[in-house]
């Protein structure tokens, strides 16, 4: 089927996946949405709509990524506009936390993504909120100051480099730890990394804070529940679909809302191959003994069709 190809988004990587999310809610508010759907490589890659070009893609997100690092959304303040306390770590107190969630509900661009980050009522043992299972942040990191930084950072080259590959990791801008390289197997080095200051993929991060707004969060008694997330906090795991038929924006959601790996999900499987589904891949979620860092392990085949 002609389509472009995004070659530099790769669906079995998290952060390729979420990337090629946000590539179609870029145009989320145009007459014109693009569809969405996923090469039969070995490594399949994403597609969209022929018309829809890689430098369309690029030039609409670049739009999008300022209009959002600017946003309500991104920056949580009281209604005197004092700044909220541990705001941008996304652990605020019930009070402020259903006051941002009104303001930002009612007046801001960015909407979604706020879905995405924090449910009302969902606190953490301290009583303040519980952030979704895909914030990877902790210690000295701050969440929505990195988000910002890397919206207000990104360059158009940045995101044609996603979008058409190979990555190159020559940045500095901050990392949400979304790529599957981040995770510690892959950091065998001959010297201490720690010394070294990380390089990363602002296009594809960028993208991949766009299509993190596909993932809504839950209250649910004791945590935070994220579409797409099994298991707890400390021993979980993010699993997602990768489908051959192209599918619209409104078709993409029912498909991450649904297909997914989960115990309580298996007799749905029979259904997977009739919406396209060609697998569902899952990733486990680790987290550092110290801090509570986030990556994503190697991910595995959870569900093929036959």
């Amino acid at each position: 089927m002609n389509g472009t190809h995004l070659t530099g988004l790769e669906g079995t990587n998290p952060l390729g996946f979420l990337a090629a999310l946000g590539a179609q809610v870029v145009f989320t508010t145009d007459s014109e949405q693009p569809r969405l759907w996923w090469s039969d490589d070995i490594t399949p890659h994403a597609v969209v709509d022929a018309d829809i070009t890689v430098d369309r893609i690029a030039d609409r997100a670049l739009e999008v990524c300022g209009e959002w690092s600017d946003s309500a959304a991104l920056t949580p303040r009281r209604p005197d506009g004092s700044a909220m306390p541990q705001g941008d770590e996304l652990k605020l107190a019930p009070v402020d936390a259903r006051t941002w969630l009104e303001h930002v509900r009612e007046n801001d661009s960015a909407e979604s993504l706020i879905a995405a980050l924090v449910a009302e009522g969902s606190l953490d043992k301290q009583g303040v909120t519980k952030p979704s299972d895909l914030y990877f942040t902790a210690g000295q990191q701050k969440f929505l100051d990195m988000v910002r930084q890397i919206l207000s950072g990104v360059s158009r080259e940045d995101l044609l480099i996603g979008l058409d590959g190979p990555w190159s990791y020559r940045s500095r801008l901050p990392s949400l730890m979304w790529d599957v390289s981040d995770d510690r197997v892959y950091a065998l080095t001959a010297d201490d990394p720690a010394k070294e200051k990380k390089l990363t993929n602002p296009g594809p991060e960028a993208l991949a804070i766009l299509g993190l707004s596909r993932y809504p969060v839950f209250a649910d008694r004791g945590r935070t529940l994220t579409q797409g997330c099994s298991g707890s906090w400390k021993s979980g795991s993010y699993s997602w679909p990768l489908w051959r038929k192209p599918a619209s924006p409104h078709a993409v959601k029912a498909v991450l809302a649904h297909a997914f790996d989960h115990p309580k999900a298996t007799n749905r499987q029979r259904w997977f191959r009739s919406w396209g589904i060609a697998m569902v891949l899952r990733s486990p979620i680790r987290r550092s003994g110290q801090g509570g860092y986030g990556t994503f392990g190697p991910p595995e085949v959870a569900w093929q069709a036959p």
